[in-house]
């Protein structure tokens, strides 16, 4: 048990039909990451960063830097989902869930989310 968290809850039980009822809370440790993982979600995160600052320049460009562009964004979107499905895999959780690496501490945590928030926010 981590965070108060049972690591036996996500275990997928016969007939789950909804992946967010299973999701423990925000910032609860799934899982310690390999060394791998925390230099891969770096350079990802770099990239991600880089992407967003020159969205944000508000460039124009000419239809042949478009289409280049246009490919470094896809295989970034490519690499990003493969590594990512890659973890959810290992961890054995829904790619869905918002999870994080901590480049620092080396530990995969479950990000901010609202799942089945929705009946406590109504009390």
């Amino acid at each position: 048990m981590r965070n108060g968290f049972n690591e036996n809850e996500l275990e997928m039980e016969e007939g789950l039909d909804n992946v967010y009822t299973s999701a423990p809370p925000p910032g609860v440790i799934l899982e310690e990451a390999t060394q791998e993982e925390m230099d891969k979600a770096a350079s990802l995160e770099v990239r991600h960063i880089a992407f967003m600052r020159l969205q944000d320049m508000n460039i124009q460009f000419d239809g042949s830097s478009y289409k280049e562009l246009l490919k470094d964004f896809q295989d970034f979107e490519q690499e990003s989902s493969d590594f990512w499905r890659g973890v959810a895999a290992r961890l054995s959780v829904p790619y869905e869930w918002p999870i994080h690496i901590d480049y620092a501490l080396g530990i995969i945590y479950m990000g901010e989310h609202d799942f089945g928030m929705e009946d406590e926010d109504l009390d």
